[in-house]
């Protein structure tokens, strides 16, 4: 059976004009890369997560505001009773070492970051599930009659874990699945207290973004192949072998 849990995330009361103002300000949109360093500290070897944020016009850019917003979400309390994420992925499969790349999406491509940084945070000691094990997190803008929902989802894929993840009947464990409801109400609720970024979804297909309203979580298990274990050996057969 699958848990779809709603975040409780509701866009507050704002005026009509401002939110409509949301929909389509893309000069100011912003891709954030949050990228987790995999054991093998190679490139083709990390894990990242994008996420986009819309600043208020006429502001200097306060990169680290969205900075701060995003290390909480992984790795943060909020003063919850939640876990923090961080605790349930694997120092067997990461470094511990995470950087931010963040992008103007006016920008020519190919694209030069306009903000760097870097930290490190502590990780849980459980042997690591499979890298492309993933849990999946998703969020969307507010729908709206006549206009296409699908283009207003967007999500990332969460780890790797380790194995303290597994629940019973084969799937994530109920813990895990509050820890990411936690975080993502923690980063909603960061993203309307400031007056500088707001998190958005954006739809490359239609070129617009929307500001998040809400989101859930699953309990069932995903797969990012791309960040799956590379084979080291090959086996063969025919008539003559496996003897």
């Amino acid at each position: 059976m699958t848990l779809n849990v709603d975040v409780g995330l509701r866009v507050p009361s704002r005026s009509v004009e401002l939110l409509k103002e949301s929909m389509s300000d893309v000069a100011n949109l912003y891709a954030f890369q949050w990228i987790w360093e995999g054991d093998s500290q190679l490139a083709e070897d990390n894990y990242v997560n994008t996420w986009h944020f819309r600043k208020a016009s006429g502001i200097v850019t306060d990169f680290d505001n969205v900075k701060d917003m995003l290390v909480e979400f992984y790795s943060g309390t909020s003063g919850d009773t939640r876990t923090d994420l961080t605790n349930w992925m694997s120092i067997r499969a990461l470094t511990g070492k995470w950087s931010i790349k963040a992008y103007h999406l006016t920008d020519a491509k190919p694209r030069s970051p306009v903000y760097e940084t870097t930290g490190n945070v502590a990780l849980g000691t459980d042997e690591s599930l499979p890298t492309e094990v993933a849990l999946v997190m998703s969020f969307q803008a507010e729908p709206v009659s006549g206009e296409n929902q699908k283009r207003k989802r967007n999500r990332v894929y969460l780890g790797p874990f380790g194995r303290q993840v597994l629940g019973s009947n084969l799937t994530i464990d109920g813990a895990v699945v509050e820890s990411v409801l936690f975080a993502g109400k923690a980063l909603y609720e960061a993203s309307e207290a400031s007056s500088n970024w707001h998190w958005n979804v954006y739809s490359p297909t239609d070129d617009e973004a929307y500001e998040v309203y809400n989101g859930w979580v699953d309990n069932g298990y995903d797969t990012q192949r791309r960040r799956g274990t590379r084979a080291t050996a090959r086996g063969y057969f025919d008539n003559d072998q496996p003897t």
